[in-house]
């Protein structure tokens, strides 16, 4: 009896024994996996902020050095003009909308836009544009428009820390009449070229959006670059103007060496 109660004791404190070694087990496997969750949370946050510092240096980068030669000088109307146009990779156009709620009120769209290739500045701002467009239908009832540009665009005033609106941040105003470009003329290809050149994304615009391209034949041109309120610059004096400002084409192999 004694030694089968002695048999029965051992048994049950090995058991015991087996049973807190289950728990240390268990508990040790949950310990485990919550320092792997906690490292993968800091592994995380480590790789989230090393990409985002990285993200930061880049902007910074951007922001603080000048990607293209500065802008000339205020007093020279001209080159400046060319200058913020040739640099502006979008616009703000202007037109008369027929939308039925406000039929006949200004209406500003955001447009993709060059004027010329990155080595051939016009002076002429060139579109791509389809029918199903807020702008096209306005354009096709009334051919009018205006094209804002700025010199923001190149983050100049932003290096500057001149504020968008202030005069010293050069604006360019363009007032016209849209015109469609006739395809498969020298024109419609070589203005087609220079926006796929500028705006790659779109040759991979939707095809059965009848897409076309479109200039503004330039009627007004109204500028502030200074204090002292608006210039106005002959159309042809800017037109004739030659403008050889590589600063576009220089940033783009830049970008493409990098």
């Amino acid at each position: 009896m004694f030694s089968c109660a002695l048999i029965q004791s051992r048994a049950g404190d090995e058991n015991e024994r087996v049973d807190l070694y289950d728990c240390k087990m268990k508990w040790a496997v949950v310990l485990l996996a919550c320092l792997c969750f906690l490292n993968s949370l800091v592994e995380c946050k480590w790789k989230h902020e090393r990409r985002e510092n990285h993200w930061r240096e880049n902007a910074n980068e951007m922001t603080t050095s000048s990607y293209r030669e500065d802008p000339p000088d205020h007093t020279k109307l001209i080159p400046m003009a060319r200058y913020v146009l040739h640099n502006a990779d979008w616009a703000s156009l202007a037109t008369i909308s027929i939308l039925p709620a406000i039929e006949g009120f200004p209406f500003s769209n955001v447009k993709s836009i060059v004027d010329g290739s990155l080595a051939n500045s016009t002076g002429v701002p060139y579109f791509y544009m389809s029918p199903l467009d807020f702008s096209a239908r306005d354009l096709s009832k009334n051919s009018r428009a205006t094209v804002l540009v700025s010199l923001e665009e190149t983050r100049y005033c932003e290096n500057k820390k001149i504020d968008p609106e202030d005069p010293r941040c050069t604006r360019l105003m363009l007032s016209g009449k849209m015109k469609k470009i006739k395809e498969r003329t020298p024109e419609y290809e070589f203005a087609k070229a220079a926006l796929f050149e500028r705006h790659p994304a779109m040759a991979d615009f939707p095809p059965d959006h009848n897409w076309f391209v479109a200039k503004l034949k330039i009627a007004q041109i109204a500028m502030v670059d200074w204090f002292g309120g608006a210039k106005y610059i002959p159309v042809r004096d800017y037109l004739a103007y030659n403008y050889t400002g590589t600063e576009m084409l220089q940033f783009r192999n830049k970008g493409l060496q990098k």
